[in-house]
């Protein structure tokens, strides 16, 4: 695989080190954690090999027996290679069922299993890669994090969503009104008692610990369309340095949509906002109703501080005939607006949201005080 090739494709930033895994899967330091997540966070190639590292239980010494043969002397064949071998051992893994648990000496007879199978692996030197994992859109890459104080993060989204399951176990949850108030948004408004009388709670699936509609039960095979790229070529320790193998062009390919959201919403959990707002805005593009691409593209807009743009989204939920996310779309509207400064608007909210009486009713009267 020509290394400068997939230099200009990934980018020159500074990639992941065997240092940095290995100080996050050994160093309590929360400091040094957070120092390594936002490296990780930088791009989708980074965090998703941040992904099969969590798998091995961040041990870069399976990297070892496979330097000689890869590596020399590139610093980007460590980026390129690495990731690859990550992502490749996640799979070996999974097909000998490691487990973590184990004797060291079991332990060390897999560890050698695995380390032959990415071997395989890497000797097929074919790596298929998404469109959204290559390039981001301008209007998506160009923005940068809001502050991480301002942020909502996955966790926490994880946690209120098990609260809330919790407290509905028995009851019905609140009949949501929402409230749009500018003039561009007056399509929402014209359609609200159309929703009210249509909307229903969704059948509902569950996937990085994060609510969502399950719309394998009202689409007829359900798919995503994308595009994607085959990267093929020969061992990077037998290429020359003016090698150039072939890549093949971008192709057009339909993805099944439960198969692509699973990728996108372990995008979203880990914090790789852009790279999971462009994804799904490719869903919204299939499916513009999509109630589950509506909001969390709008908690990656509203963490990325475009609160005018989150707001849109967040309204866009109501174009959906599913109910599963008004009240958590009318809070983070709410949420939204008074990080504008827009006062009266948010309180116009959260006002609703008391009298409704629901999930999100008590956090509310504290905004109101």
């Amino acid at each position: 695989m020509n290394l400068k090739r997939i230099s200009k494709i990934f980018g020159a930033s500074p990639p992941l080190s065997r240092k940095d895994i290995s100080d996050y899967g050994n160093n309590p330091d929360a400091a040094t954690q957070h120092d390594v997540e936002a490296k990780a966070s930088s791009g989708s190639f980074e965090a998703d090999a941040m992904e099969g590292w969590e798998a091995m239980d961040y041990d870069v010494k399976v990297m070892q027996k496979l330097d000689k043969k890869f590596l020399g002397s590139s610093r980007i064949g460590w980026y390129v290679t690495g990731s690859v071998v990550v992502a490749a051992t996640v799979v070996s893994l999974v097909l000998i069922n490691l487990n973590p648990t184990e004797n060291e000496k079991t332990q060390v007879a897999k560890s050698d299993k695995s380390d032959k199978k990415v071997t395989e692996l890497m000797d097929h030197q074919e790596l298929t890669l998404e469109q959204s994992d290559i390039v981001l859109p301008d209007s998506i890459s160009d923005l940068v994090d809001a502050p991480v104080e301002l942020q909502i993060e996955p966790k926490k989204i994880q946690k209120e969503f098990k609260e809330m399951k919790t407290a509905y176990e028995y009851q019905i949850p609140p009949k949501i009104e929402m409230i749009p108030l500018d003039e561009i948004r007056m399509q929402i408004q014209q359609l609200e008692p159309k929703l009210k009388e249509e909307q229903k709670i969704a059948a509902e699936i569950y996937l990085s610990n994060l609510k969502l509609v399950d719309y394998r039960k009202y689409r007829s095979e359900p798919a995503v369309k994308t595009k994607h790229v085959v990267l093929t070529g020969t061992p990077a320790n037998k290429e020359g340095e003016n090698s150039d193998d072939p890549v093949s062009e971008m192709q057009e390919i339909e993805i099944p949509y439960i198969e692509y959201l699973s990728k996108t919403m372990r995008k979203f959990s880990r914090g790789s906002y852009k790279s999971a707002l462009s994804r799904f805005d490719i869903i919204l593009s299939t499916y513009k109703d999509d109630v589950n691409a509506n909001f969390y593209s709008g908690l990656c807009l509203y963490n990325l501080g475009e609160y005018e743009k989150a707001i849109d989204r967040f309204l866009a939920c109501r174009l959906s005939l599913y109910s599963n996310f008004d009240e958590e779309a009318q809070w983070m509207t709410a949420l939204s607006y008074e990080e504008l400064g827009q006062t009266d608007k948010a309180h116009t909210y959260f006002q609703k949201i008391i009298d409704q009486g629901g999930f999100y009713k008590n956090r509310a009267q504290a905004k109101m005080k």
